[in-house]
């Protein structure tokens, strides 16, 4: 479990620093225009992410059956919707870049000379998901860390060599598809070791039910997935067709920062996941994980927003001082927070409930509340009503799941209040120490770096203590009548959920 756990931080961090350092290299080669045009780039780019239409958690549920021949025909299935539903959904995501607001008419041919090998990496990328999520439920966590860690690399170096020798978008996009390309490779090459008898001209599920059962739970991840996208990275594209490129980059500075840190949160908590089908486990499950997650999240939004100013500007250079930077910290950190009230409960919901449905359709319901909320407002109140829109989604989905989550988990209201009570013991001792250490960090980025991580240290041990002070009664109780029974139809567990 330790090693488990350490593979997957690492292979988040791979990811996150090659990420980070993109943005740090784009930003001081192109400008902050240039960050903003490199953040719609990416936002089409992770959209077109979703031609998969959910599938790779049908590749999942089979995995975890140990299902052989069902798991590689449904590795097959998906590869072919994603060569067949991808293509449009590039071509859609191409059209819409030619008709960008006025403010980027500098950058239009750059935009769309770039757009193609950004969007070559979304087509591969979704390739290489069903091969992913085989090796994720293997539990094959180191190799999927070195796979991770060689495509970053590549991605960091190409991108750094082509920015030196001619300074435009299209060296982060030629950098972003060579690393999607070798990551890809590197899945294919790992996943035939984990099992000979992959091939990719698998045949297609041999039972037409299995088909539609794929489908159907596809089609909750893909709800999930596209509530996602559409709370989150169209925020980029709702901004940019109301406020100049600096302002989109300043605001993706602070989405990237805290999304990075939810990201790498929820690491901590990954490997409870599987846990999670199991009734005699599950409490003590969404308990510990709720604690760890909501520990992290809360202490490290905290300690971003009032000691982390001067380690962003060692990020982005003059672009941290933009006021847009510390308001959208401050409102993406409480929907973080919010989120991760409920990330486990989600999760719960996903796996073990008689339907994915279960928790889609809350997810669905709050995402909608965002987008409408950053739409009727983005024309007059700008990044306050894009990032408000989405703690006034978050919240919404918080309710409408921990409705349903305590009735499965066998929890009632006051339970509820006391699994997120450490969240709230991590944010008192979080904001004390930050604000106590703020006037210590106000220059030097190192000293920043350092309280930063000393506070959200402090905060999360105060999250676990408060965690370990409640003890094991709320596990101690008798199992809630069976909400997650087998259905009579041939199913495995269901899928999971992502903020």
């Amino acid at each position: 479990m330790t090693v488990d756990l350490l593979s997957v931080c690492a292979r988040h961090a791979a990811q996150t620093v090659a990420g980070l350092l993109t943005v740090s290299l784009v930003v001081r080669a192109l400008g902050p225009e240039g960050l903003g045009a490199w953040a719609l780039l990416g936002t089409t780019s992770f959209l077109v992410g979703l031609s998969d239409l959910g599938l790779g958690i049908a590749v999942q549920r089979a995995a975890a059956r140990r299902e052989e021949a069902v798991t590689r025909g449904l590795i097959h299935l998906t590869m072919r919707v994603v060569l067949l539903v991808c293509p449009c959904m590039c071509l859609g995501a191409y059209l819409l870049l030619l008709r960008l607001p006025a403010e980027v008419a500098t950058l239009q041919a750059e935009l769309t000379r770039a757009a193609l090998p950004a969007l070559a990496a979304g087509l591969v990328g979704s390739l290489g998901s069903p091969l992913r999520a085989l090796l994720l439920m293997r539990g094959a966590f180191t190799t999927l860390a070195w796979i991770r860690a060689a495509a970053s690399t590549a991605q960091v170096v190409l991108t750094a060599v082509g920015l030196a020798l001619s300074p435009s978008l299209l060296a982060p996009a030629l950098g972003l598809l060579a690393g999607t390309v070798l990551e890809a490779l590197l899945l294919l090459r790992a996943a035939r070791q984990l099992d000979p008898g992959l091939a990719l001209h698998s045949d297609w599920p041999r039972e037409a039910s299995e088909v539609h059962d794929a489908f159907r739970q596809g089609m909750a991840a893909l709800a999930i997935n596209v509530g996602v996208a559409a709370a989150i990275r169209a925020d980029v594209l709702i901004l940019s067709a109301y406020a100049p490129l600096e302002t989109v980059a300043a605001y993706q500075v602070a989405s990237r920062s805290v999304d990075q840190l939810f990201s790498l949160a929820k690491q901590s908590s990954g490997w409870l996941l599987h846990r999670l089908g199991d009734p005699e486990g599950r409490r003590g499950a969404v308990r510990l994980g709720t604690a760890v997650l909501g520990g992290v999240v809360t202490s490290g939004v905290v300690a971003l927003a009032l000691d982390g100013s001067a380690l962003l500007e060692a990020w982005v250079g003059p672009l941290a001082r933009n006021p847009v930077v510390g308001v959208a910290v401050v409102l993406l950190g409480t929907a973080a927070i919010i989120a991760a009230t409920e990330e486990l409960a989600a999760a719960s919901l996903t796996m073990s409930s008689t339907s994915a449905w279960d928790a889609a359709r809350p997810m669905l319901l709050g995402h909608a509340l965002n987008v409408a909320v950053s739409l009727a407002g983005a024309r007059y109140l700008g990044v306050w009503s894009v990032a408000g829109g989405t703690v006034c989604g978050n919240l919404l989905i918080t309710l409408l799941i921990w409705s349903k989550a305590r009735v499965l988990v066998g929890f009632r209201a006051v339970d509820v209040a006391w699994t997120l009570a450490p969240i709230g013991a991590a944010g008192l001792v979080s904001l004390s120490l930050g604000w106590t250490l703020a006037p210590l960090t106000t220059e030097a980025p190192l000293a920043s770096a350092l309280v930063c991580c000393a506070v959200t240290l402090l905060g999360t041990a105060a999250a676990l203590l408060s965690w370990w002070a409640r003890g094991t009664s709320l596990e101690a109780r008798p199992l809630p009548a069976p909400l997650d029974a087998p259905s009579p139809r041939k199913e495995g567990p269901p899928c999971t959920s992502s903020f």
